[in-house]
């Protein structure tokens, strides 16, 4: 009788590792969409000079201190709260209620939004002159892939302890190698 139960929760609709695995990509999809989307325009020449001048940036080794233990956990420590938040929305109850739902939905399009926009208005502005600044960029996106897909995960059927903690769990592993990648590869001082 154990067994059937196992089997049957194992396969039930949004459970199967598989449906996980193709959300996740598809949302890792869906960032690098807005990220390039926003690129394109800039790149092609809608307002390059402007965005470079809002952003500022400077491209050089010297404004980047030398990677260090206490570095990479503080900026690691900065960004898992950016990529882990929708895990909270399922504890609160969000998903409860289709209003509540959709504001959540449209909370965590626009923290999407607000986190990929400006960065592809950075590529398309700098080109490559920013690559060699942003190495950690596809363990960034897959760190906040990971926690959207939670939400997507929770707005259908509650996670359990357990599914919670494998998405903080692997949130937080991508959120600590794209901070030890951002201090160590990035070019500095």
């Amino acid at each position: 009788m154990a067994a059937a139960e196992l089997s049957r929760a194992a396969s039930a609709p949004g459970r199967s590792p598989a449906r996980w695995a193709a959300a996740f990509l598809a949302t890792y999809a869906a960032l690098w969409g807005c990220t390039l989307a926003a690129a394109a325009p800039v790149a092609a020449g809608a307002g390059a000079g402007r965005v470079r001048s809002i952003l500022a940036l400077t491209l050089t080794p010297a404004r980047n201190p030398p990677p260090t233990l206490a570095r990479i956990l503080a900026l690691a420590a900065h960004n898992l709260p950016i990529a882990a938040w929708p895990l909270l929305l399922g504890v609160a109850g969000t998903a409860s209620s289709p209003l509540a739902r959709r504001a959540a939905d449209s909370l965590v399009v626009g923290c999407a939004l607000a986190n990929t926009l400006p960065v592809g208005a950075a590529l398309g502005a700098y080109g490559a002159r920013l690559v060699p600044y942003i190495p950690q960029l596809p363990l960034e996106w897959a760190a906040l892939a990971a926690g959207y897909c939670s939400w997507i995960h929770q707005r259908r059927e509650p996670l359990n302890a357990t599914q919670r903690f494998t998405w903080l769990a692997l949130t937080t592993a991508l959120v600590i190698g794209a901070a030890v990648i951002e201090r160590a590869a990035v070019p500095h001082r």
